[in-house]
């Protein structure tokens, strides 16, 4: 297997393609048995292997979904005190909220399920995602021409309307105010996700601006915005007395006790079971990432079940690895070549450095320059990289231009063996990661 993965890994930096297909489809075809030929009325057949072994895959599939946000709170795992921070923000205190964190560490599935929290509170919850080169303006609409008749007293909604088409086409958030005050008259959340890919930094103190006048104005109307670090100081930096009328949640990795309960979740929906070194090794690499858990978790059940197997060992969990880089790739080639070309030609020394900075990014929005010790894989890996001076001229840092990659490239380290690099130029250290192979 680790053979015809190097072998897959070197003919793709070539630019032969891969050896295989990379990734296990849904929909791999099977071959059924022949049914058996008897003269007599039989019992009901059990299911084909074929259909079987599909229904194992979309049951996985379903339970290990990465793409789409969780719908409710059971799925959601380790988040129960941010969860329970923003509802008592929102609903009790009334008060706008920020919830940052990397990519994968579960925000828009803890809004979804706020949204689905409020609206049981009798809230209306508006949910949009932000477009890089919108205006204010651009951004707000969306949200006003939402906006239910359940927001409103009623047979406001119609004077509602009529004030909204006479508002000049780039209005700014005084108007916005003043637009809803005395009209909207229900528990409003409006979700701005991904309010992070706002470049217009106006935009940004635009939507402060509207947060702290309808604070001011006690217009039951919230902002709940969602990012990354970064967002809370953008927001906040022209308006620093909105901090009191703000909630921050900040969302880190996910505990080892969450971690273990989000497996076990999938163990009883699907029926396939990790044993522990599989559990081990899959958790080392997702860094308390909910995202990078359910998709190596999914890989992995996908590589047991294709094989006959029940039970996911570690053996499943390298393929499974193998599978979600590989499907990765081809979302973010560029990454991926380099990750390949690196870790293929570098020492243990090396895999070492790229492994240190690979966790320190899977757990932090920007990893600190403040000493040398990361130096080495910087330089390995500057054109996946985003530089980033801090405020007071000193505190630089750095983070992946991809944040899903650090558990991406510590899946390869993971599955490249280090007699193929480090152990053939005579290395005498052992690296970090070899215990998992």
């Amino acid at each position: 297997m680790l053979k015809s993965w190097i072998a897959s890994l070197t003919r793709w930096l070539d630019g032969r393609g891969w050896a295989e297909p990379p990734v296990i489809e849904l929909t791999h075809r099977y071959t059924p048995p022949a049914a058996p030929v008897v003269d007599l009325p039989a019992d009901p057949a059990p299911a084909s292997t074929a259909t079987r072994l599909i229904g194992d895959r979309r049951r996985i599939a379903d339970t290990f979904d990465a793409a789409r946000p969780v719908r409710t709170r059971g799925e959601l795992f380790g988040r129960a005190v941010e969860l329970d921070h923003l509802l008592a923000a929102t609903l009790d205190f009334h008060q706008h909220a920020v919830i940052h964190g990397a990519r994968g560490s579960g925000k828009t599935s803890l809004v979804r399920v706020l949204g689905e929290h409020a609206d049981e509170s009798g809230a209306v919850v508006l949910y949009f995602a932000c477009e890089p080169h919108a205006t204010f303006a651009d951004i707000i609409r969306l949200y006003l021409d939402a906006l239910p008749p359940a927001a409103f007293a009623p047979g406001g909604q119609r004077a509602f309307a009529q004030k909204l088409e006479q508002m000049p086409e780039n209005f700014g958030p005084r108007a916005f105010v003043d637009l809803v005050a005395d009209r909207v008259t229900a528990p409003t959340i409006l979700i701005f996700d991904e309010f992070d890919r706002i470049e217009d930094a106006s935009v940004k103190s635009d939507v402060a601006a509207a947060m702290k006048l309808l604070s001011d104005a006690l217009v039951p109307v919230l902002f709940v915005l969602v990012g990354i670090a970064r967002t809370v100081s953008d927001v906040v930096a022209g308006h620093p007395s909105l901090r009191r009328h703000m909630r921050i949640v900040s969302l880190g990795r996910i505990g080892a006790d969450s971690v273990d309960a989000l497996i076990a979740r999938g163990e009883a929906n699907t029926g396939v079971r990790f044993d522990t070194d599989a559990r081990a090794m899959i958790a080392d690499a997702a860094c308390g990432s909910p995202y990078h858990l359910r998709m190596l978790a999914g890989h992995s059940s996908l590589a047991a079940v294709s094989s006959d197997a029940d039970i996911v060992t570690k053996a499943h969990t390298r393929t499974g690895f193998v599978d979600a880089f590989s499907h990765w790739a081809q979302m973010n080639e560029p990454d991926a070549r380099l990750f390949a070309k690196v870790v293929l030609g570098c020492t243990l020394e090396q895999r070492d450095a790229l492994e240190a900075l690979a966790r320190a990014a899977a757990t932090m929005d920007v990893v600190l320059l403040d000493t040398d010790r990361y130096d080495r894989a910087i330089s390995m890996l500057d054109p996946a990289l985003v530089r980033e001076r801090g405020n007071d001229g000193e505190h630089d840092g750095v983070y992946f231009r991809d944040s899903t990659a650090p558990q991406m490239l510590i899946a390869l380290l993971m599955t490249t063996p280090v007699s193929t690099t480090a152990a053939r130029l005579g290395a005498p250290q052992e690296s970090n990661l070899a215990n998992t192979r």
